[in-house]
């Protein structure tokens, strides 16, 4: 028996050291986190327009159609608190800045008001610890008390992958402003019905603890744009046909009162809902809530015309 736990002592030893071998070469490895920190921390006074959000940003909004110094900060699967905190910690350092973009969702806005039952099609990996993991080890971003999330507990990203990636292999997930392209060839069957929104009962009352999570959020950056003279431009992507068929106009109304409530407190925000948005064809888009690459060409024009207006 001795002998066992000797022994059993022995290799768990071997594989701590192992996982922390592995955490702290990963910090060395490139990746997309890694990269969007580097590239503010060493052009913080050169980004005019500065765009936040999760995949509706960073798969949907090419900087480059935006104007000269416009990057992609957002990240898919970002929590909406790491928003808020991104902008705590750069916006104050950054000189030039006069715009910063961040995406209203309709599904912000559920407050706990989905009927139990997940319709297929809504399910999918849930990222928010990969979400922490990443943005404490890598952005420099805390929100929890937690001191340290580990990568290869918490992350669902094939993080093994990294130690054989390069640099450029990095620039092939992201481009060297943020952007992230979705081409509709690699678009799956099925697409259609993919990242519906949950089915909704409005009868059901708003739970009023999300709801202050979510404003104080918004209200955060409001604030902290306000305070620094730099427009807080807001806006909804447009999505297909089969998300606008599950869309609840009780949680559209709250969405939009939301957003005006935002603007009467704060005169620096900005709205545009494109949500209903013409000209979006079905190549357009990569699943019900995603756009491709072309129509990411098109949301990219159309906000241009909004932030730079001729």
């Amino acid at each position: 028996m001795k002998k066992f736990i000797i022994t059993l002592a022995c290799f768990s030893a071997l594989l701590l050291l192992m996982c922390a071998v592995i955490e702290v070469g990963l910090l060395f490895r490139p990746n997309v986190y890694a990269y969007k920190r580097q590239y503010m921390e060493n052009h913080l006074n050169d980004i005019r327009v500065l765009l936040l959000g999760s995949s509706h940003v960073e798969e949907a909004v090419k900087p480059e159609l935006i104007g000269e110094g416009t990057f992609n900060l957002a990240i898919s699967a970002r929590l909406k608190e790491y928003d808020a905190a991104l902008a705590e910690m750069y916006v104050p350092r950054m000189e030039k800045l006069e715009v910063l973009v961040m995406p209203v969702d309709y599904t912000n806005f559920f407050f706990n008001r989905e009927i139990p039952d997940k319709p297929s099609g809504q399910a999918g990996v849930n990222l928010v610890s990969t979400c922490r993991c990443m943005h404490t080890k890598y952005v420099g971003t805390r929100i929890d008390p937690i001191w340290y999330w580990s990568e290869i507990l918490n992350s669902k990203l094939n993080f093994m992958s990294r130690f054989w990636n390069s640099n450029t292999q990095v620039l092939q997930e992201c481009d060297s402003l943020g952007y992230i392209k979705l081409d509709v060839k690699d678009r799956k069957i099925g697409w259609e019905t993919k990242a519906r929104p949950a089915l909704l009962s409005p009868d059901l009352p708003i739970d009023e603890e999300a709801y202050q999570e979510l404003w104080q959020v918004y209200e955060s950056v409001a604030q902290i744009t306000h305070k620094k003279g730099v427009r807080f431009v807001l806006f909804v992507s447009p999505v297909y046909e089969t998300y606008k068929e599950r869309i609840t106009d009780t949680m559209y109304q709250d969405m939009l009162q939301f957003v005006e409530k935002l603007q009467q407190k704060y005169p620096n925000v900005e709205f545009y809902n494109f949500l209903y948005a013409d000209g979006f064809l079905p190549e357009d888009f990569n699943d019900s809530s995603h756009l491709t690459d072309t129509g990411a060409v098109k949301l990219s024009k159309m906000l241009s015309g909004v932030i730079y207006p001729h």
